[in-house]
């Protein structure tokens, strides 16, 4: 039976069944409740989320089951529906940000989480757009497998990513795992997205000798002999593409196992606005660290096969998103609750209570009940702004 108060999401998603979504509501509640995606453990919360009704009587076994259920009837009959509801939310979600922080969303950082269980190997290749310096994730995919990602992976993975988003005109920021010429011009000229690749010391020296004008080694004593430098820049062509080859001071430098300098290729025109984007791209390892260890205990996850484990993975990235805006919300209203602490080994002003904790602990009232959490919902929907790059 549909829930009456999520009429704003239903009628969002008329494809997915009523009762579905109701059961999606229940079980992002219950694993952010319980703060794991341990579903044995997210279990003692059903009957906290529904109420004081005859189904929050049932026993534990059957509150285990009734989470169970969703993972197997979403996985068997309600997948891309699903899949197209929790992008909804997010994205809408997104779009309660006030209108200056979406125009300034810029920038999408691509990156890799994984680790091993008994049984498989999970690796969540995850895209995430960088929205009031929080990363933000809108799509991510289990490559199943320990090792890095192909070119022909990410860019399979783009493709669908481009059937929901249309992501021309952004900057995408990427470490060292993240190169190829195919990956290149796939970002640049099928898609129209800029990017900000960080190198390895050792790649494309080659390019960079061959064009007219400083050596590869050249520039790098530039900045040897010049400590007030910051960086050194240079056109290359790459696969039939021109990009330029950039080499900056590493601000580590120093500590072990750090070179005295950062390398970098983008697809941008000016150098030093390219590093300065890269800066961000950190961020989205503090997202990984909040839905693993700091927030959702993302590696405790049992639910097995491919498909189930990316719903879970929706799940989580929808659910981070409502707690990034809310902790976001509430420092727009205090500012002086914003103290910010130094990290040194980073180089980094990070904020003593992250966005994503403050929220965390503010959206946790609304999402204790099934009711307050169909009332939330609604109101994320109605007050949503457009997002241009979103066409969920």
């Amino acid at each position: 039976m549909a829930h009456p108060l999520l009429a704003e999401v239903t009628a969002a998603n008329p494809d997915l069944p009523p009762h579905m979504v109701k059961n999606l509501l229940i079980t992002s509640q219950c694993i952010s409740l319980a703060r794991t995606t341990n579903l044995s453990k997210a279990k003692d919360f059903v009957p906290q989320v529904i109420g004081t009704s005859v189904a929050a009587q049932a026993s534990p076994t059957a509150n285990y089951q009734r989470l169970i259920r969703f993972f197997r009837d979403g996985v068997d009959g309600y997948l891309p529906e699903l899949h197209r509801c929790i992008q909804d939310v997010s994205v809408k979600t997104i779009g309660n940000f006030p209108a200056r922080s979406l125009k300034k969303a810029k920038q999408l950082v691509i990156d890799g989480t994984k680790w091993l269980t008994r049984e498989d190997k999970v690796h969540f290749l995850t895209l995430c757009v960088v929205v009031e310096g929080a990363a933000i994730p809108i799509a991510s995919c289990d490559l199943e497998k320990a090792g890095h990602s192909s070119q022909a992976e990410r860019i399979t993975f783009f493709d669908q990513v481009g059937e929901h988003f249309d992501l021309k005109g952004m900057v995408l920021l990427g470490d060292r795992e993240y190169v190829g010429i195919e990956w290149f011009k796939s970002l640049k000229l099928e898609r129209g997205i800029d990017f900000v690749v960080r190198l390895k010391k050792g790649i494309y020296h080659d390019q960079v000798n061959e064009k007219r004008g400083r050596s590869w080694q050249a520039m790098n004593d530039r900045l040897k002999k010049n400590k007030k430098i910051k960086l050194v820049s240079k056109l290359v062509e790459i696969g039939g593409c021109e990009y330029r080859y950039i080499i900056v001071r590493n601000p580590k430098a120093g500590h072990p196992d750090e070179d005295d300098f950062v390398y970098f290729l983008t697809s941008l025109t000016n150098a030093k606005y390219a590093a300065e984007q890269y800066s961000v791209r950190w961020q989205i390892e503090v997202t990984f660290r909040h839905l693993k260890s700091n927030g959702f205990n993302l590696e405790e996850m049992r639910v097995e096969g491919k498909d189930k484990k990316e719903l879970m993975m929706a799940i989580l990235s929808m659910v981070f998103a409502i707690m990034v805006a809310e902790g976001a919300k509430f420092y727009r209203r205090n500012p002086k609750a914003r103290q910010q602490k130094k990290d040194h080994r980073r180089g980094v002003i990070t904020l003593v209570h992250s966005t994503f904790r403050q929220g965390y602990s503010i959206a946790l009232k609304s999402l204790s009940t099934l009711d307050r959490a169909a009332r939330y919902l609604n109101r994320i929907f109605k007050k949503a702004k457009p997002i241009k790059w979103a066409h969920v």
